[in-house]
């Protein structure tokens, strides 16, 4: 009995026909019976005290069913890394932005009149909006209570700083002391926005069983639920939560946002209520990627030998720490890059201003450092009179080497990459040979993959299909297209009898999210666990059928037969049907994973970050041509190699790692969000630039297969590594062809312009 393999193929997005005919249902699509249009009042002062809110005009006006601020709403503290924050802002406002309050009103017009009948008094506060600044001690506390704050870490909190961590490995003053030569210098990484397509949106109601139901898009089915019950002080089985398809998300829809909101609004109503921002709205409130500022200093020996590394990370938290507070972890986490530097120290500062409530995106602190290190590299090597790739490829992780963590290193494949985007790109031949102001560059990067719990159920129908219940939400990137073609994989069926259970939070069991790469990895072997246990029952009804025992049966491609007598088979099918109506009752297979267990020992001094499933490594290079006279940047061809364990949908991987690169180049060269005094003033996408169709270079893309040892049929996670060097490679490809060293991303005209004609103020 033969098969084609399910893996490794471009099998169709289980989404794609729904969505290119238009049939693929959104959240601005839902409608319920006698629904109400919610809004949401949001402040326009970076810090100040609330004098009193009178909501009485608004409350008055026809067509308006429900007014709700602070005084409306439990008065719990929530977040995932620190509960800082309340649903509305009460006593104080701690960036522009912060909800205030809300109506429910019977139409979108009336919902945004009786907003401008709302009246807030305020006492403006002092505000500091330099996270420099808010480090000193005569700053303004944005959050005075917040050494009292709960964590799901032990944090160490003072001041303005929420978290304050240090990792280290080796002896970092032995380590400089051993250098010959020694590089520093500081890197600044901007603000920019997810811009997904789809603006945040959620519908709240109460059930027939008076129970409250949410619909959102979200990418954490799980967690927005737990975060929605706890906000609102309710039991988890009082509230249900339905994902709808998920108009992009890129970590702008992490856990929950204004379904909290949407949910009291329904409340006090007793209506359903839908929540729809508009473009401004979505870039002013929501939580942008934040920015950091990164002290690197690196020492190497003569020879190009890396002997110590320190950075020194400021991360901008803005008015809450949400993800942002992870995304410093993160980058202190891959403060060595990919490489062995025998002596490093990673410490993070994560501070409170009054800017806006930043949040993560892509790369969630890798692109970040990744920036920093790599173009401090070519630096280095330009010090040394090294070729930036022979200095990286001179110190390159290997297997068994220990990771900052103290995590062993495993399946490390960056030698791969290196030498295939080395060779596909043409980098020996082009280096020094390209035409003036054309330029080449190279990154590499490390993320990890693997990341925390989850759970699935297999369902065998009676026709002999299998439904996947999951709470992985697909944001746009087929991974559930993926994990049902390692459900096809693991039973041995054709891919087309797998199917995905409709998702709500009370059937689909726990998964930590469609975040950090983790999907394909983690719900992937929870998949491989559930089908094992579906696997060993239908061996147990193929003995009972052969009346032989146990060890005589094997399953294989879908069905099963003796040893002895092979030619005696029992299809998938025909064992569901045993099972419902012969023996044991339906097929249920259950799968639940968590990728590694806590350290059990202390990791640094408030380091909060758990070992990785394992890690994923790319190499990219990148080609630029550069204006001398006015700074602009061309992108010319990028090469980009990733180390995938072993491809699913080669579809799929193939847009992840395209999808990734324009989303670097953009970060690179021009998005940025400018935000004077803490106010965005460029919210549209006339103001904020994203990388068009005209801008994209072509793009070679190349997969190293080489199986992980704990992945899913050997696969890693592939949704984030590609946006993580795109930033340093440019730089670097810059660098190469003017000798401009550009210290801040983007690297836009202004920038790039005042370091070639340095007699100009910069920066």
């Amino acid at each position: 009995m033969t098969r084609e393999s399910n893996l490794g193929i471009s099998a169709p997005r289980i989404d794609g026909y729904i969505k290119v005919t238009g049939r693929a249902k959104y959240i601005t699509d839902l409608s319920r019976p006698g629904m109400l249009y919610g809004k949401i009042l949001f402040s326009d002062r970076p810090h100040a005290r609330i004098i009193h809110i009178d909501t009485s005009a608004a409350q008055s006006m026809p067509g308006v069913h429900a007014v709700i601020t602070s005084t409306d709403t439990p008065n719990i503290l929530y977040g995932l890394y620190l509960r800082d924050r309340l649903i509305f802002a009460k006593g104080k406002v701690r960036h522009i932005g912060e909800p205030i309050a809300a109506v429910a009103a019977e139409s979108e017009n009336i919902a945004l009149q009786a907003l401008q009948k709302i009246q807030v008094t305020y006492e403006d506060l002092p505000a500091v909006f330099d996270p420099f600044e808010a480090l000193k001690p005569d700053a303004p506390i944005i959050h005075p209570d917040v050494e009292s704050y709960q964590g799901i870490y032990p944090f160490i909190k003072y001041g303005n700083v929420c978290m304050d961590a240090e990792v280290n490995h080796g002896d970092i003053v032995k380590g400089f002391a051993e250098a010959d030569v020694i590089v520093e210098g500081t890197y600044h990484t901007s603000a920019i926005h997810q811009s997904s397509i789809e603006p945040h949106a959620c519908l709240a109601e109460f059930d027939h069983w008076h129970r409250l139901t949410v619909w959102t898009g979200t990418q954490q089915l799980t967690l927005c639920h737990q975060e929605l019950a706890s906000a609102l002080g309710l039991p988890m089985t009082k509230v249900r939560v339905i994902p709808a398809w998920l108009g992009g998300g890129f970590g702008g829809k992490l856990k929950s946002l204004f379904e909290q909101i949407c949910a009291l609004l329904a409340i006090k109503s007793d209506r359903p209520v839908k929540i729809e921002l508009t473009r401004e709205e979505e870039f002013i409130c929501t939580h942008a990627r934040g920015p950091q500022t990164i002290y690197i200093k690196t020492g190497a020996k003569k020879d190009g030998t890396l002997v110590a590394r320190e950075v020194r990370v400021v991360a901008d938290m803005g008015g809450y720490s949400d993800h942002a507070l992870g995304m410093a972890t993160h980058a202190i986490t891959f403060a060595s890059g990919v490489y062995a530097i025998p002596n490093v120290r990673g410490h993070a500062l994560a501070v409170y201003t009054n800017n806006p409530d930043w949040g993560c995106m892509r790369g969630y602190g890798g692109s970040e450092i990744t920036f920093a290190g790599e173009s401090q590299l070519d630096l280095l090597a330009e010090k040394l009179s090294i070729d930036p790739a022979d200095l990286r490829l001179k110190n390159l992780y290997k297997d068994g080497d220990t990771f900052i963590t103290t995590q062993k290193m495993d399946c490390v494949n960056i030698h791969d990459t290196m030498q295939a985007a080395l060779q596909t790109s043409g980098y020996r031949k082009k280096k020094g040979q390209l035409a003036p102001n054309h330029g080449i560059g190279i990154a590499n990067s490390i993320l990890n993959t693997g990341f925390l719990s989850s759970s699935v159920v297999l369902r065998a129908n009676p026709d002999g299909t299998v439904s996947l219940l999951t709470s992985v939400t697909d944001l746009g990137t087929g991974n559930l297209t993926a994990l049902c073609q390692i459900v096809a994989e693991a039973l041995g069926l054709p891919f087309d009898k797998i199917g995905v259970a409709s998702q709500d939070s009370d059937s689909s069991p726990y998964d930590t999210g469609s975040i950090a790469s983790r999907t394909v990895f983690d719900a992937g072997n929870a998949i491989i666990l559930a089908a094992v246990d579906i696997i060993h029952q239908l061996i147990k009804l193929a003995a009972l059928a052969f009346e032989c025992d146990e060890e005589d049966v094997i399953y294989e491609e879908g069905a099963a037969f003796r040893k002895s007598q092979p030619e005696i088979v029992r299809s998938f099918a025909e064992l569901v049907s045993d099972a419902l109506f012969v023996s044991g009752g339906p097929l249920i297979g259950r799968g639940a994973t968590l990728a590694n267990p806590p350290h059990k020992h202390e990791i640094g001094r408030g380091f909060a970050e758990r070992p990785a499933g394992t890690f994923t490594f790319a190499t990219h290079v990148a080609e630029v041509y550069v204006d001398p006279e006015t700074g602009s940047v061309c992108v010319t061809n990028y090469t980009a190699a990733h180390d995938v364990g072993k491809v699913i949908n080669t579809d799929g991987i193939e847009g992840q790692v395209e999808g990734g690169v324009i989303q670097g180049l953009g970060w690179a060269l021009y998005e940025e969000l400018v935000y004077p005094q803490g106010k965005i003033i460029n919210p549209n996408f006339v103001d904020y630039k994203i990388p068009t169709a005209l801008d994209t270079p072509p793009i070679i893309d190349i997969f190293i297969e080489k199986p992980a040892l704990r992945g899913p049929f050997g696969a890693k996670g592939m949704s984030e590594p590609p946006m993580v060097p795109p930033m340093a490679a440019i730089s670097n490809a810059i660098f190469d062809a003017c000798g401009a060293h550009v210290q801040t991303i983007p690297i836009n005209l202004e920038r790039l312009y005042n370091a070639l004609h340095p007699g100009n103020k910069s920066d």
